[in-house]
């Protein structure tokens, strides 16, 4: 009897070992194959200092916090004011609960809002004007090929 317990743990033993393997390679081939993010040009360009602010990743968070990716130190800014993600259908922009609140052209922004070149941020009391040379050029090539 001990000794077909023994042969069945060193079977499961070697079976467990074979299914972590073939978990960790389908892991790595599914990694290979998605493709890989490449940040985009976007940027927020501040209306009075003209400093640009890149968008460097796919989620940027504005606030107040120096672990934001964008660190707008004023009194108006919340510590995690607001979010600018990148997603299918293009930059978005989320407001966090924000005290002094998010704009896009003047409108105040409740929960998301999508963002297109050329448009108007505030966050609190300054204001920023959305830039994505990307979506700019794709749309000239388009107007141009039509």
């Amino acid at each position: 009897m001990d000794g077909i317990l023994a042969i069945v743990f060193s079977l499961t033993r070697y079976l467990l070992a074979g299914l972590a393997f073939v978990i960790v390679a389908v892991c790595l081939a599914w990694l290979a194959r998605r493709r890989k993010f490449v940040p985009q040009e976007a940027f927020l360009l501040s209306l009075i200092s003209r400093d640009k602010l890149p968008l460097e990743r796919c989620e940027n968070s504005v606030g107040r916090s120096p672990r934001c990716d964008v660190v707008l130190n004023l009194p108006t800014i919340s510590r995690f004011h607001a979010v600018i993600a990148l997603r299918r259908e293009g930059w978005v922009l989320f407001d966090t609960g924000s005290q002094g609140g998010t704009k896009v052209d003047g409108e105040s922004l409740h929960l998301r809002m999508p963002l297109s070149h050329g448009q108007r941020v505030t966050f609190g009391s300054l204001e920023f004007l959305f830039c994505d040379p990307a979506a700019e050029r794709e749309l000239d090539f388009l107007i141009r090929n039509s």
